[in-house]
């Protein structure tokens, strides 16, 4: 585990349920994820656009509870695999005690994952701002340039 980033065992809050994270797309199983999506507050999910999106994705990265398998988090990147990779969808069922612990130990897999697999790759993620203290206890910033994403309406 990184240094720097904060794990259960430094904070006194509720003693969160253990987990495991994988990189196996093959794992995913569509409606368990759109299950989780809603749990967070996002949209259910037309289910075979997110079959494309995963399967168009470069990296996938599962936790789930130790004792019963169930999901309770993911993230994914998408990118060109040579110059830039973005980082999508990091949630966590907010009906964890201390869901933070499984926020960090994805986005320490994922860099992981972003390390072995895209190591020339710019990364950027989109993120909701409550994320925005642990990312930059991950080594994410904000650009030094002010750059923000856009969207074409």
């Amino acid at each position: 585990m990184t240094a720097n980033i904060p794990h259960s065992a430094q904070s006194p809050a509720a003693k969160a349920p253990r987990i495991f994270t994988s990189a196996n797309k093959r794992e995913v199983v569509l409606e368990e994820l759109n299950h989780l999506f809603v749990k967070t507050g996002q949209p259910l999910r037309n289910l075979e656009k997110l079959k494309i999106a995963l399967q168009n994705s470069l990296l996938c990265i599962t936790a789930r509870l130790i004792s019963d398998q169930m999901l309770v988090g993911f993230v994914r990147v998408s990118g060109d695999g040579v110059f830039n990779a973005t980082v999508w969808d990091l949630v966590v069922d907010p009906s964890l005690p201390n869901g933070e612990d499984a926020k960090t130990q994805l986005i320490i897999r994922l860099k992981r994952e972003i390390k072995r697999t895209l190591p020339h790759c710019a990364v950027s993620i989109f993120a909701h701002p409550q994320d925005f203290h642990l990312l930059s206890l991950a080594n994410f910033a904000e650009d030094e340039k002010g750059i923000r994403a856009m969207g074409l309406k």
